[in-house]
């Protein structure tokens, strides 16, 4: 093995968070490319045009690239090579000039389920609030997690759903580069008013 393809391999293994699909197209007869990254995310209001929150997961899985990539091209990967990880963390941005405190109470995937033992946040204002929350199984293949959170703001319980979806390379660019618009529902708007 020459030293630029076991670079080549080693390079790979470092990807190993991100996924590349195709897709043909029977009408016309074309091949595409989507290649996606370890990032899934979404986000919905809390207190509408004041307070926001974002779920993201980072997808983490460690592979050993000549192993694995040997494992693969002999087919003699494993069921356990079709899970990872999910790194979990919350944002809150607070749109608004008064604090917000947020009471987490769980969080439910289809792979298991987080318990905050209501734990609080708060949200200061015209600033965006960042913690890691934990780690959950996830599909090593999967395209989207669907979420289930349940807190509690403003004194009153709440219950989220979100599709969280797995970001492309093209949306990443897209969605996070400087100036950009958010797939979130409050959009380009700042926290910082």
């Amino acid at each position: 093995m020459s030293f630029m393809s076991g670079l080549l391999m080693l390079l790979a293994g470092c990807n190993a968070g991100t996924m590349t699909v195709g897709h043909y197209d029977g009408t016309t007869g074309k091949t595409s490319t989507s290649v996606y990254s370890k990032y899934y995310d979404n986000g919905d209001w809390l207190l509408k045009d004041k307070l926001g929150i974002v779920i993201i997961v980072d997808h983490e899985k460690k592979n050993i690239p000549i192993a694995h990539g040997v494992a693969q091209s002999l087919g003699a990967l494993g069921p356990a090579d079709s899970m990872a990880s999910g790194k979990v963390f919350v944002a809150l941005w607070n749109f608004d000039s008064a604090p917000h405190p947020v009471k987490f109470k769980r969080l439910l995937a289809s792979g298991g389920q987080l318990d905050f033992e209501n734990q609080v946040l708060t949200a200061t204002p015209h600033e965006q609030t960042e913690t890691e929350v934990g780690v959950i199984p996830i599909s090593n293949y999967g395209e989207s997690v669907r979420v289930t959170l349940e807190l509690e703001v403003a004194e009153k319980p709440r219950r989220i759903v979100l599709d969280l979806s797995r970001r492309t390379r093209q949306q990443l660019d897209q969605f996070f580069s400087p100036g950009s618009v958010r797939p979130y529902p409050w959009g380009a708007r700042s926290v910082k008013g």
